[in-house]
């Protein structure tokens, strides 16, 4: 249990990483360090849950380092462009229509650009990996995703036992305990 609660505190952690890399003096190596013990231990799951080969999971390794660079990228700049067309419609403030029409469409943009790499590591993981690891991959980044989307939606993850719970009846899709 001790392990599966640093995993999801540090999953809070990992998208605070570009917004401390830009930062002068970031502590950008603990960040580095944060998002690689993270990946590690997500790697490890994958390869025991979809009974990956050796083999497998060093290419499953490679893939994912070519096409999670551009992911991050990605991510950034949505966050940017996001941060970007909240500020054109804060109200009271009349927005620029050519500022929130580009933007607007950077976002489309943005969004089919991550659909076609998507699709392009989807190709890529077909050379090694079943359809069936396939799918149960997609399905375990969406759930990765979807947790720390959820731990920023509430602010961060609660500590000790309550955050500890919280979680594990959350895996179970439920929010109360088991008995």
């Amino acid at each position: 249990m001790g392990s599966r609660f640093l995993w999801l505190v540090a999953l809070v952690l990992v998208p605070l990483y570009p917004a401390a890399a830009q930062r002068p003096d970031n502590g950008a190596p603990m960040a580095d360090s944060v998002r690689n013990r993270i990946e590690e231990q997500f790697a490890s799951r994958v390869q025991k849950e979809l009974g990956l080969t050796n083999e497998q999971t060093a290419k499953l390794r490679a893939t994912s380092q070519q096409f999670g660079g551009r992911r991050r990228e990605m991510h950034t700049r949505q966050h940017q462009l996001s941060e970007a067309l909240r500020a054109q419609l804060q109200p009271g403030v009349a927005a620029n229509q050519d500022s929130v029409a580009k933007l607007t469409d950077a976002m489309v943009e943005l969004r089919m650009a991550s659909a076609q790499s998507t699709r392009g590591e989807m190709k890529e993981l077909s050379k090694f990996l079943t359809p069936v690891q396939r799918a149960r991959l997609f399905v375990m980044r969406d759930r990765l995703r979807d947790r720390v989307r959820e731990a920023r939606e509430h602010g961060g993850m609660r500590g000790g036992r309550e955050g500890r719970d919280h979680w594990k009846y959350h895996e179970r899709g439920t929010d109360e305990p088991h008995e």
